[in-house]
């Protein structure tokens, strides 16, 4: 093998590694998608809720709420920060149960968090404001459905600016009550 060859080889392995390495920092581990990412496989069919609050953009810590598996009995409320599970308590869960939401299709949630508060905070700089902290909820309202991100926009000393709701499959904006004028 010529030097050449194993010198573009060496080059290829390299820029190839560099990717790799670039796509999972693009992964936000304080993200949504790195929370659903860190609940074990049993609990991932039974995904009924994720939220957190005070988010910018992102959250210390996220609280889902979880069918158990096939095994266990009952509702699960777990606390993931940083992508690790810092929490998991049985819980009877009776919101959850007596709502009309349906577990997460997770495969339909495209769209991590830091998206939605990016897109969020551009409805904001259109209407002249400043988003601070956001509160989030991921659920799913029936079987066939999308999941639906719910944003709560807060500005400065917390003053509520309104809801915002997008299709967690690709940040569709569906529900603008915060900031009347679009980006």
């Amino acid at each position: 093998m010529s030097c050449l060859l194993r010198a573009l080889i060496l080059k290829a392995f390299s820029l190839a590694l560099l990717l790799s390495s670039c796509c999972l920092q693009a992964m936000d581990s304080k993200g949504a998608l790195a929370c659903l990412a860190a609940l074990p496989e049993k609990y991932r069919s039974g995904v009924l809720k994720l939220s957190a609050d005070s988010a910018n953009p992102d959250p210390d810590t996220w609280y889902v709420s979880a069918r158990a598996g096939r095994d266990d009995n009952g509702m699960r409320s777990i606390e993931v920060a940083s992508g690790q599970i810092i929490s998991d308590k049985q819980t009877l869960g009776l919101r959850e149960i007596l709502s009309s939401a349906k577990p997460l299709n997770l495969s339909k949630v495209q769209v991590d968090s830091r998206e939605i508060f990016d897109i969020a905070q551009n409805y904001a700089g259109a209407n002249r404001k400043q988003i601070s902290t956001v509160s989030f909820v991921l659920n799913q309202q029936g079987s066939f459905a999308v999941p639906i991100w719910s944003v709560w926009c807060y500005g400065p000393n917390g003053t509520y600016f309104g809801e915002m709701k997008f299709l967690a499959s690709d940040g569709t904006v569906i529900l603008n009550d915060a900031f009347p004028k679009k980006p």
